[in-house]
């Protein structure tokens, strides 16, 4: 074995040599510094030269190994480099003078022994491989309990742990940072739903268009990786965040690779390097799985919706059913008493005006019900009211809806208004949301105080406002008030209502261009306010 050492010990240099030349020529070889091509070899030879015991050899074709698997070499490159140092110490042996050859059977030792290391990089190379798809395995799986306990949280969805996600995919992929932006149809731009890592705060607020020369569009605009070596110098467009971060290369995925956008997600890290085959296709089926569950969380989301549109639907029906049951059978009761009574006075019915008026108002009495639950139809179809548009003076409607009511409840009806308050409005319209109001202050406020019908003018609107003295609304109701169905806490004058006299008010509001709002306190008051555009035509669809 003495020659075959001592041969290797006298033409070390040269054996070197010849291997790093047919080593670059090699696959071995792409992207590899003269460094990090000559970190095993010389090992190696030390080794067979008795210069280095065989543990510190493993140890150093594992630190190898590690290397050369994190830059994405696969097996059969990584073994070729031992195979390449074979041929040359063949060579060299072949080339030299008889009386210097080594003994065949020595040099089978040598090779026998590079063999074992082949074998034994081959055999960690797949172990390796092993325990990277039992870790990729690992975090897809913790990726689908996260999504499959935001199903079962219907208050903690998928869109609201995103950021949770988002630490997943960087532990999993070794990455200092990670984010993930959604593709918005409407306004066409990738806005930032969730970033973890550096930069996390200001990378929340991030949005960007599909334009190529963003990162974020780039990815879009790719079924394959997208990748960049340095943030801080690179061409595309980026978030100032991200440059300044200290993240240098990045990798991002279009979420699906194929077909409709859903949007894009990546990752980065400090160093300043190329990513592996095997990051790209982690981060691949990282990204694939994260948009499986994405679509799962707005699928469950629209079925929840939808599923909550049909309760509502039925409620509605409900409802409907329930006010025709109830509330019609008064008036048709009171017309058809009043229409027997008709029947049995004959020619004497003239002598009796007040049936007939009464009739008339159980007429008129379903009539408006009839047409407030059309109304209400129309405002469940997301459809406006229909307006016949005339011009008049808000003033003097005032002044006649306060009489009526001064002659339905009580003289407590006050109307403060402008000399002349003129627009082009719906007179019936206004007449019944004012009425709505009236009788909602007459339910709610104090019987011995005063209710108040303001009107003025400001600018080119004008405002109708009806105030009363009670008990103040709660914060929490005032945003929902204006909803169909919505009835506050009884009050000793309310009767059966249907909780739609707001809603219509707030839809007569909106058909004419204008808005709604109340204003409620212990000390003042309550007050809702109408402000209506002079002129409601061109507001009209």
């Amino acid at each position: 074995m003495a020659g075959a050492i001592e041969f290797l010990h006298r033409h070390r240099a040269e054996i070197l040599e010849a291997w790093a030349v047919d080593a670059r020529e090699a696959a071995s070889a792409r992207g590899l510094s003269d460094v990090e091509l000559r970190n095993l070899m010389p090992v190696c030879l030390a080794a067979l030269t008795g210069g280095a015991d065989l543990a510190e050899l493993h140890r150093h074709v594992e630190s190898h190994l590690a290397d050369r698997i994190r830059w994405g070499f696969e097996i059969a490159e990584i073994v070729e480099e031992v195979a390449i140092l074979e041929r040359c110490i063949a060579a060299r042996a072949r080339a030299a003078p008889a009386a210097e050859r080594p003994p065949a059977d020595e040099l089978a030792w040598v090779f026998e022994t590079l063999q074992g290391i082949a074998v034994r990089t081959t055999d960690a190379f797949q172990e390796h491989m092993r325990l990277d798809e039992q870790r990729e395995k690992r975090y897809l799986r913790l990726l689908r309990t996260l999504a499959d306990e935001a199903l079962r949280t219907p208050a903690a969805p998928l869109e609201a742990r995103l950021a949770e996600a988002l630490e997943l995919v960087m532990e999993a992929m070794d990455a200092q940072c990670a984010a993930l932006l959604l593709y918005e149809p409407r306004t066409e731009r990738l806005v930032m739903k969730a970033a973890a890592g550096a930069a996390e705060a200001e990378l929340t607020e991030y949005a960007t268009s599909l334009d190529p020369s963003t990162f974020a569009g780039t990815i879009a605009a790719h079924e394959e990786t997208t990748s960049v070596v340095d943030a801080a110098t690179t061409e595309l467009s980026v978030s100032d965040a991200l440059r300044t971060s200290g993240i240098h290369s990045l990798l991002g995925v279009r979420l699906p690779p194929h077909f409709r956008l859903l949007g894009v997600m990546y990752i980065g890290v400090r160093a300043r390097r190329s990513f592996s085959p095997r990051e790209t296709r982690r981060l691949e089926a990282l990204g694939e799985s994260l948009t499986l569950h994405l679509d799962n969380a707005r699928l469950h989301a629209e079925i929840r919706e939808r599923v909550c549109e049909l309760e509502a639907e039925r409620n509605l029906r409900e409802c409907f059913v329930a006010i025709l049951a109830h509330d019609l059978r008064g008036p048709l009761a009171s017309a058809k008493m009043s229409a027997q009574l008709l029947r049995r006075l004959g020619d004497r019915a003239e002598r009796r005006p007040e049936v007939l008026a009464r009739l008339d108002r159980s007429l008129d009495r379903i009539d408006q019900m009839l047409r407030d639950l059309l109304d209400a139809s129309r405002m469940q179809a997301g459809q406006r009211l229909p307006l016949n548009l005339d011009a008049f003076d808000l003033r003097r409607l005032a002044e006649e809806t306060a009489e009526e009511l001064r002659g339905t409840y009580a003289p407590r009806f006050v109307v403060d208004a402008e000399d002349d308050v003129r627009g082009v409005w719906s007179r019936d319209e206004l007449r019944r949301a004012l009425w709505n109001l009236a009788v909602n202050a007459v339910k709610y406020g104090r019987p011995d105080t005063p209710i108040t019908i303001r009107l003025e003018r400001r600018g080119d609107r004008a405002r109708l406002s009806v105030h009363n003295f009670g008990d103040p609304i709660p914060q929490e109701s005032c945003a929902h008030i204006f909803e169909m169905f919505v009835r506050r806490t009884a009050a000793p004058q309310e009767g059966e209502s249907w909780g739609l006299g707001l809603a219509l008010v707030r839809a007569c509001a909106e058909a004419h261009g204008g808005t709604v709002e109340v204003a409620s306190a212990a000390a003042t008051g309550t007050t809702f306010t109408l402000s209506l555009p002079l002129d409601a035509r061109p507001h009209q669809q």
